[in-house]
């Protein structure tokens, strides 16, 4: 049997929201402060998505080298979201079968599987508004203040 309730946050994540120091775990394996690098059999949409994320990820400290293939999972699942969404725009939620009769599209539930996909992956590297909102950063004065407006 697996285990139960909700997955446990990152040991990260938790510092960065500021969790009590007693409920940490700082013996947690760590893994080493390496960029991820795409693999290069990701499709290329997929490529599209790890550009403009991965950089991001990295800034957070959210994403280490370890995390390729899971940030690929990411970016596949949303290369498929993207696919099936513009078969959706292109053909209507609805398409007539060989009865004659109007049927929901099969790339709606593809769309809509792929978009879960995408918000499961998205939480566990904090780029959903919920998972950032209560992520706590320390102000550094390296860090220029218009950059903390934006």
């Amino acid at each position: 049997m697996g285990r139960r309730g909700p997955a446990p946050t990152p040991t990260n994540l938790r510092v960065l929201r500021g969790d009590q120091p007693k409920r940490i775990n700082l013996n947690e394996p760590r893994p080493r402060d390496l960029v991820p690098e795409r693999p290069g059999w990701i499709s290329q949409h997929a490529a599209e998505e790890w550009d403009r994320v991965v950089p991001d990820l990295v800034a957070m400290g959210t994403a280490k080298a370890v995390d390729a293939v899971a940030l690929a999972a990411y970016c596949e699942a949303v290369a498929r979201f993207r696919a099936a969404s513009a078969v959706v725009a292109q053909t209507g939620p609805l398409i007539i079968g060989r009865d004659g009769l109007a049927h929901k599209n099969p790339a709606v539930q593809q769309a809509r599987d792929a978009s879960y996909e995408v918000r499961l992956w998205a939480r566990e590297f904090g780029m959903t508004p919920s998972s950032r909102s209560p992520l706590r950063i320390e102000v550094s004065a390296a860090l220029p203040a218009e950059r903390l407006l934006s």
